[in-house]
């Protein structure tokens, strides 16, 4: 590494945006920070922690770009710095400033469902890939005592880098489709250039993630052109759906079976007026869909409506799901989509949403459940042999991932990071072959990772341990990717997110991304199969 006399590394403790956050998940960070220093004391290494703690504000975490830029300005450009993640962190606090710096850049998170630093990692690599830095990815349960992170810490001290064996991912190009497959794509794929497929983005940049928001000009020449749209329209809109409208909407979920945790606090629980203001984005949402022409929609949601309205969550599960209230809209007295999912992309993220456009058009001309969602790569361990994985987004995934709404229940989102409340559409994922997929924008041009993946069947005890351990109210899936375990996912994917639906159209998604031109990836085993 090409450190200065001293050997000084500097630590750079990144966070939320909200100081509520900040002090919940502080002391985390304070043994975190612990560990971190002790591993390089052992390589002989010097370090120094910023920002410094706030008394007022009863933690040491950057809050802001601002307060980034003024932490980096007192840096060496050229010093060797590490971004220590063990909590949610809006990655644009750093990565402006990260992207004048010369010295080597090192992300390192912890590896817990609890205080998942992990997902933060993931969020702030894909975020300097979009902006062109190079950095080191590394993580951690133990640090210390785990012979994985000190041999790539070893090396970063040494070499300014950390290389991790890529074996898990291959060029897409060079694997054997079958000729059906590559017909499909071919198809599929002539069919988006010609009649375009709009992709509507509500003020993209939601929570740092840099890497959800992609080039119009390289979405674009795919055949896939932006609308961008302002949250304060779709709050106007929802001014515009009335209260019977919105009931209405309300009483068919409850018909169908929907469990509503209903209270009557609403600073802390679940109540009637949440809920029906809920209902009136979804009409807005559906509305603004049918005037633009969308083929895909993503509100983000935080940060800005979270101060104006409940939730967005109920919501987009309700978007993204082929059984849903219908939604008439008021110019042409005709229903949005009727019997189909109109593909949502939670907080905005473009990245999700161009696989979930794809997927939720070959599931329906392949005749297959078309509902897909991104999930939050949360967590994972072992259960029976196989690594498997926890997938949850924050109350957004649709209702048939779970064999439908009377599985579904609604629960408040937490009071820390919605204080205006809302519901959750949750449940268990059933047991069954996923596929997931990624789009991202790296170094100036689109990728597209993609494999296949089973959710398992666990008992009981076992999921209640898995959502106490991350978040208990949200939807989760346990999915076992062959080949795409710990160690691969956390040095190769490209964002904190993940789309996944059900059914295997992994040769068909790959055919239809090549042939729109974007340089396609497979991951883990399932690419042994078609060599």
């Amino acid at each position: 590494m090409a450190t200065k006399t001293s050997d000084k590394v500097y630590l750079i403790s990144n966070g939320d945006f909200r100081d509520s956050a900040g002090v919940v998940c502080w002391p985390m960070q304070v043994e975190t920070i612990r560990q971190v220093k002790a591993a390089f004391t052992k390589m002989g290494v010097k370090t120094e922690v910023y920002p410094e703690y706030d008394p007022k504000r009863k933690h040491g975490f950057l809050t802001r770009q601002c307060e980034g830029t003024a932490v980096f300005s007192k840096i060496p450009v050229d010093a060797p710095v590490v971004v220590v993640l063990s909590c949610w962190a809006y990655s644009h606090h750093v990565s402006g400033a990260l992207q004048t710096h010369k010295g080597p850049i090192l992300l390192l998170a912890n590896f817990d469902g609890t205080w998942p630093g992990l997902v933060a990692l993931l969020n702030h690599s894909g975020t300097l890939d979009r902006l062109c830095v190079k950095h080191s990815r590394l993580w951690s349960e133990t640090f210390g005592t785990d012979k994985f992170f000190m041999k790539g810490l070893a090396e970063w001290v040494k070499t300014g880098k950390v290389t991790h064996d890529m074996s898990h991912v291959t060029d897409a190009s060079k694997l054997k489709l079958s000729s059906k497959a590559k017909k499909f794509g071919a198809t599929l794929a002539a069919d988006i250039r010609k009649n375009r497929r709009i992709m509507g983005q509500f003020d993209p940049g939601c929570m740092g993630m840099l890497n959800a928001v992609m080039s119009p000009a390289l979405l674009g020449a795919a055949g896939m052109p932006i609308e961008y749209l302002n949250q304060s329209d779709l709050l106007a809109e929802m001014k515009l759906v009335s209260d019977d409208e919105a009931q209405g909407h309300l009483n068919w979920l409850v018909d169908k079976g929907a469990w509503f945790d209903w209270g009557h606090d609403t600073n802390q629980h679940l109540v009637h007026a949440q809920v029906l203001s809920q209902m009136k984005m979804y009409s807005a949402a559906g509305r603004i869909v049918q005037r633009y022409g969308l083929s895909a929609v993503g509100i983000p949601y935080q940060y800005g409506l979270v101060r104006s309205v409940p939730a967005s969550d109920l919501v987009e599960g309700m978007l993204n799901n082929a059984d849903r209230p219908p939604i008439v809209d008021p110019s042409t007295g005709k229903v949005v989509f009727k019997g189909k999912p109109i593909p949502h992309f939670n907080e905005g993220d473009m990245g999700a949403g161009v696989p979930q456009m794809l997927m939720n058009d070959i599931y329906q001309k392949k005749g297959m459940d078309p509902e897909t969602t991104l999930h939050d790569v949360r967590w994972g361990r072992t259960y029976k042999g196989k690594f498997t994985w926890v997938f949850e987004i924050s109350g957004a995934a649709p209702p048939q991932h779970w064999k439908g709404w009377k599985h579904t229940k609604v629960y408040r989102q937490p009071p820390m990071y919605f204080p205006l409340g809302g519901g959750t559409c949750t449940g268990v994922s059933k047991p069954g072959t996923i596929t997931w997929a990624r789009c991202y924008e790296q170094f100036g041009q689109l990728g597209m990772d993609c494999g296949v993946g089973e959710v398992i069947s666990m008992p009981e005890a076992e999921v209640q341990d898995r959502l106490n351990k991350t978040t208990k109210v949200w939807p989760i899936m346990n999915c076992h990717i062959p080949g795409y375990d710990r160690n691969q996912l956390m040095a190769s994917h490209m964002s904190n997110h993940i789309v996944v639906g059900y059914g295997d159209i992994l040769q068909e998604l790959v055919a239809t991304s090549l042939h729109l031109g974007i340089p396609t990836r497979v991951a883990g085993k399932v690419k042994d199969t078609l060599v």
